[in-house]
């Protein structure tokens, strides 16, 4: 990361609440190796943060980054079999490696039974006044041993937090990805993804309930050509207040059970 972005976020902690529309139908997000965040980070105090005497705009926030919140979801992978994920968000912190810099972190436990490890994420991430919700790093362990070490530049976009104000709506992020591994190797890519919001006011069923309000979003990972990767096109289902309910694609996530807190 780039030292010029500890600017946009030293003024506070960054947390989920607050934000304005998405960006317009068909943006796009800064050139890889840009100075600045695709949006600007929400800050406690700003609309629908803390100090205002309305509700925190975080509670319909379809990516929700409220400290102690949970979900728990039911994993259906065609490589690592059947199992649990349990999603926790941690809180407010500064992003390892980059001083200054904050975020929230988020924990993911995955019990991968039928290959005998346990498989772990740490995440940080942003929610910005734009309706987008970035990830500037991630951490991957097994069975409490680091796999690798991942960042990008600029953040890459981890979902959207806000239904768009008309549809169609399409997103494209282009990044920098720069991967540390375990044994000290490095590796950097340039992956491209579009994101489109395809349909509001989705009815899913989840073994956590049936939901009415649900939006659809289809993320796709492109080549240089623009062109789709085969198996590379995801689909989720979030529910403002919520966040993801179901995730379909490369592998089929559906919710359980959930803990908002406020």
């Amino acid at each position: 990361m780039r030292r010029s972005w500890v600017a946009a976020f030293a003024a506070g902690w960054l947390v989920a609440c607050g934000g304005n529309s998405l960006p317009g139908g068909d943006a796009q997000g800064p050139a890889p190796g840009g100075d600045v965040l695709p949006g600007d980070p929400v800050e406690p105090g700003g609309p629908g943060g803390q100090g205002n005497d309305e509700e925190p705009a975080a509670s319909q926030s379809m990516w929700p980054l409220t400290t102690g919140s949970t979900w728990v979801y039911d994993i259906q992978d065609p490589v690592q079999g059947n199992f649990q994920k349990r999603v926790t968000v941690v809180g407010p912190g500064e992003v390892p490696g980059q001083p200054g810099i904050n975020a929230i972190q988020v924990h993911s436990r995955q019990d991968r039974v039928l290959n005998g490890f346990v498989y772990e994420e740490y995440s940080w991430q942003v929610e910005l006044t734009n309706g987008l919700v970035v990830r500037l790093r991630e951490d991957d362990y097994r069975d409490g041993q680091q796999l690798r070490s991942t960042t990008w530049n600029p953040a890459t976009v981890k979902s959207v937090a806000r239904v768009p104000d008309a549809l169609p709506w399409t997103y494209r992020s282009d990044v920098l990805e720069y991967i540390s591994m375990g044994d000290g190797s490095q590796e950097q890519k340039d992956p491209t993804y579009i994101w489109k919001v395809l349909e509001t006011g989705v009815t899913v069923q989840t073994r956590a309930g049936t939901f009415t309000n649900a939006v659809k979003i289809q993320r796709d990972k492109v080549n240089n050509q623009g062109e789709v990767k085969q198996d590379k096109t995801r689909y989720y289902w979030l529910v403002p207040g919520i966040g993801k309910v179901r995730e379909e694609g490369e592998r089929t996530e559906d919710l359980v059970s959930y803990d908002i807190k406020k």
